[in-house]
């Protein structure tokens, strides 16, 4: 039984490490093709099967599924079903595959975004940290802090930007610069460039854009923020430069609006109106998105000044009302707290979810516990039982003793003598007071134990009174099967003799399975057949 628990338990263990290591082989493969699919998205859309599966079966499937649609939201700001990529991150959850996880549900938060679903982008955020936490994976908790930072400066909430943005630097104070990769390191940039050291912000933007090159998915936003960290200390020539870089690629229509709109300022600054107006048109064009920030207020407020200087009055006045338009909508947005509400909202559901965890966790222990009791007393029911097996033995053993005395036979009556009774009885009556008791008191009752000057141990003797009785007997096992032992050559002796196994069981003060066990050895050394007669095969062989 032992034996079988123990087996069963090398099997789990072999199964969880094979699996482990399945998991570890997976998420390495995975980070790998992360890896070539951010420096060239559109290469590595060339060289796979870009067939998007909608019927995900197993991680294989699923890691397939999100690979394809991160390449084509990096090439053609492409955004999968949430359906699918929801099934995707329950299978990446079930298999244990934390990569797949992070990067799935950073991207669904993505896709909530584009759908203006707040709470639910706050929600897909929030568990993305609670995993990168659990892991305490530094760079993505940086990730997504930082993500949780620009969601609250595009609700123009500056103390809740502070903060995120901080816990974002504090998780990699202590990562190398170098070490990084290189989404954190244009964290990193940013983080500098939102407190205002420009001029560090735009070394490590160099530093970053030396490492890549032009197919990088992060290429154009380093050329973005360079030009909008050289926009910031009126190096208008060299911020005109990186910019006109960013455009070259298509891009969503916010990041087209923000580099438009500061070409418009660059040009305007350096007197070029004919480059400055094309460039207020383009950022007109690609100003879609619903949302108001503070580029767009200084965008229009510009475009009055420019309409004003070319003495166009309409053009003017109508910059003018946009901007005062999103200055409302700014104001309602800080006097709102839609954000907030729904972080507090997650927070509430996590919370609940965390009660209802533990009290499962508690019903669970109770159950637990009730099931190791239960073992415990089967245990201590069995040992119980195992003891009382032991003083029926200890009974038969004493009276096998007994029924020894009356025998008549000589070597019988000779063994007696030899044997340490009298030793075994004693410790039988320190360990077993209370219950052999009564088997003792019947001991001495028929005078066994008292003065009986038979009990000694001459087991010498013995064996001279089996090679006398026997035809040298012990003499010759002792030489012909030296590789017999003391036991097991008193155990041939006494067979001779004519000992019965439970005889001999109550001698040795042992169990009758221990007798066998002993013959069986017996066999093996002398190389008898199983069964076989040990004194008839060792005479035989004489």
């Amino acid at each position: 039984m032992k034996k079988q628990s123990i087996y069963f338990l090398v099997i789990i263990i072999l199964l969880v490490q094979t699996s482990c290591q399945q998991n570890n082989e997976e998420e390495d493969f995975f980070n790998n093709q992360i890896t070539l699919l951010e420096n060239n998205p559109r290469l590595y859309l060339s060289k796979i099967d870009s067939t998007q599966v909608t019927n995900l079966n197993n991680s294989k499937e699923a890691t397939h599924f999100l690979l394809v649609s991160l390449a084509n939201y990096y090439v053609n700001n492409y955004y999968p079903p949430k359906e699918v990529l929801q099934k995707s991150i329950h299978i990446f959850t079930k298999k244990k595959l934390i990569q797949q996880q992070l990067e799935s549900l950073l991207f669904l938060a993505k896709t909530y975004k584009k759908e203006k679903n707040l709470k639910l982008e706050v929600q897909a955020i929030e568990k993305a940290i609670d995993i990168a936490s659990q892991i305490e994976d530094k760079e993505w908790l940086c990730c997504l802090y930082g993500y949780l930072g620009d969601m609250y400066i595009r609700k123009y909430n500056m103390l809740k930007f502070i903060k995120y943005q901080t816990l974002a630097n504090q998780c990699i104070k202590d990562i190398a610069f170098r070490d990084m990769d290189i989404s954190t390191q244009v964290q990193t940039a940013k983080s500098f460039l939102y407190i205002g050291n420009h001029k560090k912000s735009y070394e490590l933007l160099n530093l970053i854009e030396s490492s890549i090159d032009k197919n990088n998915i992060y290429y154009n936003e380093i050329k973005c923020l360079q030009g909008i960290t050289l926009f910031k200390t009126k190096q208008w020539a060299l911020c005109i430069e990186k910019l006109q870089e960013a455009i070259i690629l298509s891009q969503t229509d916010d990041f087209l609006f923000v580099c438009h709109s500061i070409l418009t300022y660059c040009y305007y600054s350096i007197n070029d109106l004919a480059n400055a107006n094309k460039h207020r048109k383009l950022a007109i064009e690609y100003d879609t998105d619903s949302e108001t920030n503070f580029a767009e207020i200084e965008f229009y407020k510009l475009c009055a000044e420019f309409a004003r200087e070319n003495n166009n009055t309409d053009n003017q006045i109508d910059c003018l009302y946009k901007a005062i338009e999103r200055y409302e909508i700014l104001l309602r947005n800080l006097n709102g707290s839609s954000l907030d509400e729904a972080i507090q909202a997650y927070t509430h559901f996590c919370d609940k979810k965390n009660y209802e965890k533990k009290l499962s966790t508690y019903k669970y222990a109770a159950l637990s516990s009730l099931f190791i009791a239960s073992i415990g007393l089967l245990i201590y029911i069995n040992k119980k039982r195992k003891q009382a097996y032991q003083i029926v033995a200890l009974q038969q053993q004493i009276q096998t003793l007994e029924g020894l005395k009356s025998i008549k036979n000589e070597a019988k009556a000779f063994i007696l003598r030899d044997f340490e009774v009298a030793k075994q009885i004693a410790m039988l009556r320190y360990t077993q007071k209370e219950q052999c008791s009564k088997l003792l008191k019947d001991l001495e009752k028929f005078s066994f134990i008292k003065n009986n000057d038979l009990l000694t141990t001459q087991w010498d003797n013995f064996y001279k009174h089996i090679d006398l009785s026997f035809d040298n007997f012990y003499s010759m096992i002792k030489e012909k099967h030296s590789s017999l032992n003391e036991k097991e050559i008193q155990l041939c002796c006494m067979m001779i003799a004519g000992f019965k196994t439970e005889e001999i069981a109550a001698i040795w003060m042992q169990s009758i399975f221990s007798v066998h066990k002993y013959k069986t050895n017996i066999r093996k050394k002398i190389k008898a057949p199983d069964g076989a007669n040990i004194i008839k095969f060792i005479l035989q062989k004489k």
